[in-house]
């Protein structure tokens, strides 16, 4: 089910209406108290945000009013664009102003921001109307950013039917001879730590289960425990579990945390010890630390195996090298699914068999999908039905219960804030796509996804505020590749990921929480309500790359990629660039593009334009109009012989791209102007004496 998040592009708002510039011209202009009003409803709406966002899957009013509060913070939000310094320097020559200003002279300058006092008070009022209705669903306040905890608890046992699992022989043996060995791992280290770390639904648990139940481990140690974590991880609770697993009998919750510890020391006093920890969420190392020191009450040689789908979490806790859980085989998948959905009558059924194998397919190695898929067919024996199956994304064939969905949402849930926008904004990209990190951070960048609360808005940052926002950006990336909803494609020579994907179910899960803004155009494939489209992205399979009808409809679409493969390279329509008005990413890199139209001066919102590998021989001088324009990359474009002058305009230009231009012979003669420039991978010398003068201006980010 799609989710709504509003807090991170509330908060965008928020710092909008609170910036300097605003209240400068707001005082001018004679609508200060519009702007206090606007500022005071939403922050009345901020405080029970979070508590609206959680009630959502359950309360459908919940989601229809968070669904309108969205559509009015879009609104809000395309409008205060129109509110910075840029709109005064823009020329007005129109009679209305001529009038104005003729009576008012000083009036001038403001002229542009008067003409949208109306809507911006519409706006305002349409946000009190739903302010006033927030009393209707009796929301709680809440402070701070912490994620959204989800309100299934997943809680599990030792219990496992070994001749049901299929694949885990090999990790199984690994984990036993991890147990068995007696050297630790560390020094200082009383009992050892093993994580088994990966993507939700790989077995983790079932793998722990299997290692448990073992005879050489049951006969390797003395004591063993299992505690089922999820997201509660608090010292008291885990130690209460443990002692009623070794005790087999309730642990009284009255009793004093003192009486916990003495009831923990007897228990563990010189016994050689196994702890299973199933599902850590925790990242608090303090909170790890606190329970640490209990479990060193056992015998030298005790192990604790940890499960958890946090890279992050493996490497609070362990002590020895993670175990990273990996996929299974199509053959192990579709053992699986055979065991659910054919039992004991797949000779009866033999055409379902090829159809199966297809649908296999889609668990790409996960092995709660291929037992969910397997379940979901078990009562169905029509051919249709199983076609149907096929042939449908698998959110809508595994939605159930105990489906593969709601599995892997568990590790969406417990994502904070600020990660579930970017998360879902990776939904326009098709399966399977190579995402280069760097890029993906100016995308999230440029749609104000990564914010930096300490730091003023764009156009007031200092050079190393700006850089902390690529900083940021490479956390968020970093922490989404810790929780697995990243794989690793390419490392540079130091190591880090530069390029990686989304895992087919994991894709799967950001198109079913992302919503109706996000859509991907391909094959003829169309969004249900094209007008509330925001974020997309048209794949093109052919040299005339045709935008859909339904596209035009998406009149303030945020953010257009154009996805060419290496072998085609079409050309994008004249009238992109009016139409589009609000765009603030535009990814035309590969298209059969040879001319930039002057029009593109109509994006005055862009932050964002990809014109890489395309045929352009020169830019416009009407680019220079695009003064929030924070990356420009033109790398590959070997016909590109010059810049305009007019380059040295784009006052908030971060990253000029322009490797391999093998034409381009010089940089504008201004360019140092471009006092927020970071990137610059080449510099061209010219016979200008002054050409290294303007090198010096520039305070370019050494990568």
């Amino acid at each position: 089910m799609a989710e709504i998040v509003l807090c991170p592009l509330l908060q965008v708002v928020f710092e909008k209406l609170a910036s300097r510039f605003l209240k400068e011209i707001a005082d001018r202009c004679g609508f200060k108290d519009e702007i206090k009003k606007f500022q005071r409803a939403l922050g009345a709406i901020q405080t029970v945000l979070q508590d609206a966002e959680e009630w959502q899957a359950t309360d459908k009013s919940s989601k229809l009013w968070l669904s309108e509060l969205r559509e009015v913070a879009f609104d809000a939000d395309d409008l205060l664009e129109e509110f910075g310094p840029e709109a005064m320097i823009q020329e007005n020559d129109n009679s209305l102003t001529e009038q104005v200003t003729n009576i008012v002279p000083s009036l001038r300058p403001f002229i542009t921001y008067l003409k949208k006092l109306p809507e911006l008070k519409q706006i305002r009022e349409r946000l009190d109307v739903l302010l006033d209705e927030r009393s209707n669903f009796k929301l709680k306040r809440k402070d701070g950013d912490k994620a959204i905890k989800s309100q299934q608890k997943r809680e599990t046992g030792s219990f496992v039917i070994e001749s049901e699992v299929i694949g885990r022989e090999e990790d199984k043996e690994k984990i036993v001879d991890m147990l068995q060995l007696t050297a630790e791992s560390r020094a200082d280290e009383v009992v050892s730590v093993i994580p088994i770390v990966g993507l939700g639904g790989l077995g983790k648990t079932t793998l722990a289960q299997l290692v448990y139940n073992d005879e050489r481990v049951i006969g390797n140690f003395e004591l063993r425990m299992w505690v089922s974590v999820n997201d509660d991880f608090h010292v008291r609770k885990i130690v209460n579990l443990m002692i009623e697993s070794a005790t087999r009998r309730r642990c009284d919750d009255l009793i004093g945390m003192d009486v916990l510890q003495s009831k923990l020391r007897d228990l563990l006093f010189k016994k050689r010890y196994l702890l299973v920890l199933d599902d850590v969420w925790n990242e608090d190392a303090d909170e790890w630390d606190k329970l640490k020191s209990l479990l060193k009450l056992g015998a030298e040689g005790s192990k604790v195996i940890a499960t958890t789908r946090s890279a992050k979490v493996a490497a609070i806790m362990g002590t020895v090298s993670s175990h990273r859980l990996k996929g299974l085989s199509h053959d192990e998948c579709w053992g699986l699914f055979k065991q659910r959905a054919f039992a004991n009558d797949q000779e009866d059924y033999a055409n379902l068999l090829p159809i199966g194998k297809q649908i296999v397919r889609k668990c790409v190695g996960v092995p709660l999908a291929a037992k969910a898929l397997g379940s979901l067919m078990r009562f169905k024996r029509e051919p249709d039905e199983w076609l149907s199956a096929q042939e449908n994304e698998i959110w809508n064939v595994g939605e159930g219960e105990n489906g593969i969905l709601p599995a892997l949402r568990l590790s969406y849930s417990h994502l904070p804030l600020h990660l579930k926008g970017c998360f879902m904004y990776c939904s326009i990209f098709p399966k399977n796509y190579v995402i280069k990190k760097e890029k993906l951070i100016h995308l999230w960048i440029a749609e104000g996804l990564i914010q930096s609360c300490q730091y003023p808005l764009r156009g007031t940052q200092s050079h190393k505020e700006g850089t902390s926002l690529e900083n940021s950006g490479s956390n968020y990336f970093n922490e989404l590749m810790w929780m697995f909803l990243f794989e690793e494609v390419k490392k540079n020579s130091d190591g880090d990921v530069v390029e990686c994907r989304m895992h087919d179910l994991i894709h799967d899960l950001a198109k079913s929480v992302a919503g109706e803004e996000f859509f991907i155009f391909e094959r003829g494939c169309l969004p249900k309500n094209p007008a509330r489209v925001r974020y997309s992205s048209v794949v093109c399979h052919s040299e005339s790359c045709t935008i859909p009808e339904a596209l035009y409809e998406a009149k303030k679409l945020r953010t257009l990629i154009f996805l060419f493969s290496n072998d085609d390279s079409g050309e994008i329509p004249a009238k992109l660039f009016t139409h589009f008005r609000n765009l603030r990413v535009l990814d035309l890199s590969y298209s059969g593009i040879k001319r930039l139209q002057s029009t593109v001066s109509c994006l005055k919102h862009l932050r964002y334009l990809d014109l890489s590998n395309t045929f352009i021989a020169t830019l416009p001088e009407t680019i220079g109009s695009l003064c929030k324009l924070e990356v420009l990359n033109i790398s590959g474009c070997s016909d590109l012989t010059g810049l305009p002058r007019n380059l040295a305009r784009l006052c908030m230009l971060r990253h000029l791209i322009i490797n391999d231009c093998e034409r381009l012979t010089g940089l504008p003669d201004n360019i140092g102007q471009l006092f927020h420039l970071q990137t610059l991978p080449i510099f061209i010398v010219s016979n200008k004496t002054d050409n290294f003068k303007q090198l010096a201006r520039l305070q370019l980010r050494v990568s």
